[in-house]
């Protein structure tokens, strides 16, 4: 899958839980592909859907997180890199569980290839779906007076609540994302 499909997948996840750790989850999306691109340059030479996409590293990122990630950004890390290793699972080519095992895991058959107006379909219309029926008093989104209001982003970078954003339907916050990922 590409980039950006990775990366609406992963704000699909992301949104409904903790929209303030949307980057942090992109970032976790991308980054199997990116990190081969970094060992590349510094002269390990790795195999595209090889050693950065074996199944154990999203969960040792998760696990990692629960000890040492208080403000959940390693976390949503994880989970991005997870979306990333199901999402290349549905491409002809699979993705493989770890060295030990040769067979690549291929869901629903293996269909969707790289690039194709399914892929887009599949992952935009996950994250459009998401975003348009979010309830407005989801818990997870914290509304507090018509405002999104993001604990860990405020806490983190302190912001004071009167600064954020207002947002007045999750119309114009789908608008936004897609923009925004329409543009990378």
């Amino acid at each position: 899958m590409t980039w950006k499909s990775h990366i609406a997948i992963a704000t699909a996840c992301t949104i409904p839980f903790n929209p303030a750790l949307i980057p942090a989850a992109s970032l976790g999306a991308t980054a199997p592909d990116w990190s081969e691109e970094i060992l590349d340059f510094f002269g390990v030479y790795v195999e595209h859907r090889e050693i950065t996409h074996y199944l154990y590293i999203p969960i040792i990122i998760i696990s990692t997180s629960f000890l040492i990630d208080f403000q959940n950004i390693l976390f949503w890390f994880g989970v991005g890199y997870l979306t990333h290793w199901v999402a290349d699972a549905l491409t002809p080519s699979g993705v493989p569980i770890s060295q030990f095992d040769s067979y690549r895991i291929h869901f629903f058959g293996g269909k969707i290839r790289t690039g194709s107006f399914i892929e887009y379909i599949l992952a935009f219309g996950f994250l459009f779906l998401i975003v348009q029926y979010l309830p407005e008093n989801n818990l997870f989104l914290f509304l507090k007076q018509g405002y999104l209001y993001f604990p860990n982003f405020l806490q983190l970078y302190m912001i004071p609540p009167d600064k954020v954003c207002k947002i007045e339907e999750n119309n114009e916050l789908l608008h936004q994302l897609l923009t925004f990922l329409l543009i990378l």
